[in-house]
């Protein structure tokens, strides 16, 4: 009978184990309502997943590879809507004021780098880049 335990219980964590590192992406948990804003940066805007490094250099490739621009613009694009719907929300750190309106403009300009790609508008999409990498920094600043 113990052994029928241990063996249940090993089998359920690792279940859970698999599951957990298997985990897709951030998703929304219910339609709606924005992934933990923690886990949109992880999955999009850190390390080797860091899509901003990833769109800047497809976008600065010569020539650039617009296809692959519109691929990497969509993930880009999902996360930036996530981000956009935390603006009401409370940061872990820092004012809320400033949360609000750094996360409702990292959306905007992700929109306008949206516009450029659709466009091909290679220099629009690089200058939206670096304003995009700005509110990152004053965001990083404030609230990181």
């Amino acid at each position: 009978m113990l052994r029928f335990v241990a063996a249940s219980v090993c089998g359920v964590v690792f279940t859970a184990a698999a599951l957990f590192l298997n985990s897709p992406p951030a998703q929304a948990d219910a339609p709606g309502d924005p992934p933990p804003f923690l886990k949109i940066m992880e999955d999009n805007f850190s390390g080797k997943k860091n899509i901003h490094r990833a769109l800047k250099r497809a976008v600065d490739a010569d020539p650039t590879d617009w296809a692959e621009v519109d691929k990497l613009m969509k993930q880009y694009g999902d996360a930036a809507g996530f981000i956009g719907k935390h603006a009401k929300s409370k940061p872990e750190k820092g004012d809320e004021k400033s949360w609000g309106k750094l996360t409702a403009q990292f959306a905007a300009e992700a929109k306008e780098l949206q516009t450029a790609v659709a466009k091909k508008d290679k220099e629009a999409a690089k200058n939206t880049l670096a304003k995009l990498n700005e509110t990152c920094e004053a965001c990083h600043e404030n609230h990181r």
